[in-house]
């Protein structure tokens, strides 16, 4: 999601409170109180003609359940749904209505901190999608990725409810288990992982020094610290002779518009960062600066989205840089919150569509990759469901996950089979041995935990094919000039 800041200033106004009015031929009028009662506050509101018919139904509907339902309904609940029901019949799946807690959660995941999991997820095609997940979070290491669909969490079956219906429930207290089951349509899985909550804080940026004058700047998210750090950032860089970046977007969902505006004027040179449009309105955002570009490579994925590929799309148009990687998201609008007050609550709501500088749209399709990296996936095998001390002449399924462990780390368990044999135990022995644990002829639940903490660092440190192909990229045009 991209919430439109300062930068496109539209002040909207949507204080409208009505007790009871009549309306005919387009002229409102407020409704005198009947003789003997305490007179109620009004306000006069003029409708266009062709209106009045609907505002009429609308009341009278109102007024019908308030009057019929079985249970009390106060004009607050009805208002939300009239609210939450206009935003439905647009659709618009970035387009919602947003109780106070949702409007409160989505305020703190822009600006940088929350309890929850660590994903990003959008509504598409009716599924609650996995947009990106943050490096390190919780759902990373469990193994989440992006594209992943989301069918049900904590129990619930959430096929057919909102990604804000999700997010209510993979938020949480910190340190608490939620049970998160899964579709992968890019195997045809279905998954379910159990996630303990986290504070997740996602750092604005990450700066590495790779050498020779090489860069790496990780951006996970478009916060409002992002632009106002980035700036000082690229000015530290060029008093230390920077001569290549490399800007990593991967699994960045976008964020704040201005901010990424703030950092694309620190790496294209005067002129047009993105284009707006909405019907027959248009605005370009430009960069006044005289910035002085350096080479950049782009990493980008399926996660990069919005803002991150507005920012993406820049660097490309502008001839400043490539995209090394794998297609992005394909989300090209931008919309703006819009708090309602009065504890009713706010909404998001698609304001423009977005353009790159040589006017291509990317919606649905995404950003390509001038050069296709696909990341090298590994996969943890199952955990050990540990119920007793494993050892020689056993047979189970708690061997067998034992066995797949081992193999995953590159002990010769010959073939797994479920059966403890003499070749799994030397496996065993030689894995406590490189380990630091000692191995008394069995594998005991201490031994079995570091087995699979091991695994889990194998799948954290798996190689980076996408970032070495990048610098591989870099280096290459600092000496040839050439892509």
């Amino acid at each position: 999601m991209i919430k439109l800041a300062s930068r496109t200033k539209s002040s909207i106004a949507l204080t409208v409170t009505v007790l009871l009015l009549v309306v005919q031929a387009g002229f409102a009028y407020a409704q005198a109180s009947e003789p003997g009662t305490k007179s109620q506050a009004t306000q006069t509101v003029t409708l266009p003609a062709e209106e009045v018919p609907l505002f009429n139904l609308f009341t009278e509907v109102k007024e019908f359940i308030k009057n019929y339902h079985t249970k009390a309904v106060t004009d607050e609940q009805l208002y939300q749904g009239a609210i939450k029901g206009m935003l439905e019949a647009i659709s618009d799946p970035y387009s919602q209505y947003m109780t106070e807690e949702e409007l409160d959660n989505l305020s703190s995941s822009i600006e940088g901190e929350y309890v929850g999991i660590g994903v990003t997820i959008e509504l598409i095609n009716g599924d609650i999608t996995v947009v990106s997940t943050f490096r390190n979070s919780p759902a990373e290491e469990a193994g989440v990725r992006p594209g992943d669909i989301i069918i049900g969490a904590g129990g619930i079956d959430l096929r057919g409810k909102t990604h804000v219906d999700a997010s209510n429930i993979l938020r949480g207290p910190e340190g608490t288990e939620v049970t998160v089951n899964l579709k992968r349509p890019a195997t045809g899985e279905t998954l379910t992982l159990r996630i303990v909550r986290a504070r997740i804080t996602p750092p604005a940026l990450a700066l590495e020094d790779l050498g020779d004058g090489i860069y790496r700047i990780q951006i996970s998210q478009f916060t409002s610290a992002t632009g106002r750090e980035f700036g000082p950032i690229m000015g530290f860089l060029r008093m230390r002779q920077i001569r290549g970046l490399i800007l990593d977007l991967r699994n960045n969902p976008g964020g704040l518009l201005d901010d990424c505006v703030e950092v694309a004027e620190e790496l294209v040179p005067k002129g047009p960062i993105v284009e707006l449009r909405r019907k027959d309105l248009k605005q370009v955002l430009e960069n006044e600066k005289d910035t002085v570009p350096v080479p950049v490579v782009v990493l980008v994925n399926k996660g990069t989205a919005s803002a991150a590929e507005i920012l993406a799309g820049a660097i490309k148009d502008r001839g400043v840089g490539i995209l090394v990687g794998e297609p992005t998201f394909g989300k090209a609008c931008i919309q703006t919150v819009v708090p309602l007050g009065d504890n009713m609550g706010g909404i998001r709501l698609t304001i423009a569509d977005y353009y790159t500088p040589s006017g291509k749209s990317i919606s649905g399709t995404g950003l390509q990759p001038d050069i296709f990296v696909k990341p090298e996936v590994l996969k943890a095998p199952d955990r050990v469901n540990y119920k007793r001390p494993l050892k020689m002449g056993m047979v189970g399924l708690d061997v067998l996950a034992l066995q797949e462990g081992l193999e995953f780390l590159g002990y010769d368990v010959g073939e797994p089979d479920g059966i403890f044999g003499p070749r799994t135990e030397r496996a065993c022995a030689n894995f406590c041995k490189d380990h630091g644990l000692p191995y008394n002829g069995a594998m005991t639940e201490r031994e079995v935990d570091a087995l699979y903490f091991a695994t889990l660092d194998k799948v954290k440190n798996a190689p980076d094919v996408v970032l070495e192909k990048g610098i591989e990229v870099l280096r290459n045009r600092l000496t040839t000039g050439n892509w």
